[in-house]
């Protein structure tokens, strides 16, 4: 009987890494759907006021549209007293950089590369570390905090 059992060990072995691994592969599917919702699920928008370069009074707002197909689109809007409103509409494409679903990868089109290393990331809110360089590759890089709302429609 010992030596069925010390023959069947690295079955056993095997098999519960087997199903340990499945249930992670399950568990990463889910955190994959739920920061994919989160994210593409709502309009992101975020807010400013304070005072430009020269200490005119300003305010600032964005909207962030992440699409499912990778692609997205950033609106900004801007009010600086003295001076016309400006708009602008940049289109984006879109990637998670890591397995695990934590650093957004946006290609600006006509503005470059940025890098998100998300933070929180809920139905509500979504807050993140914004770099030009991918963190995971560029441990440290300077980067710049912030935080978005879902638009109520």
């Amino acid at each position: 009987m010992k030596r069925l059992f010390a023959s069947t060990r690295p079955f056993i072995f095997l098999l519960s890494l087997l199903m340990l691994s499945s249930c992670e592969d399950d568990n990463l599917g889910d955190v994959q759907s739920e920061v994919f919702y989160n994210l593409t699920s709502v309009t992101w928008f975020s807010e400013d006021y304070g005072y430009d370069y020269y200490g005119q009074p300003m305010y600032y707002c964005e909207y962030w549209d992440f699409y499912g197909d990778g692609t997205g689109v950033w609106d900004t809007y801007q009010e600086v007293e003295g001076y016309e409103p400006e708009r602008h509409r940049y289109y984006f494409d879109w990637d998670f950089t890591t397995d695990n679903f934590a650093v957004i990868g946006l290609y600006i089109h006509g503005v470059g590369n940025e890098f998100w290393l998300i933070d929180q990331l809920t139905p509500y809110s979504f807050a993140s570390y914004a770099s030009n360089l991918d963190p995971v590759f560029n441990p440290g890089v300077p980067s710049t905090y912030q935080v978005f709302h879902a638009l109520d429609e």
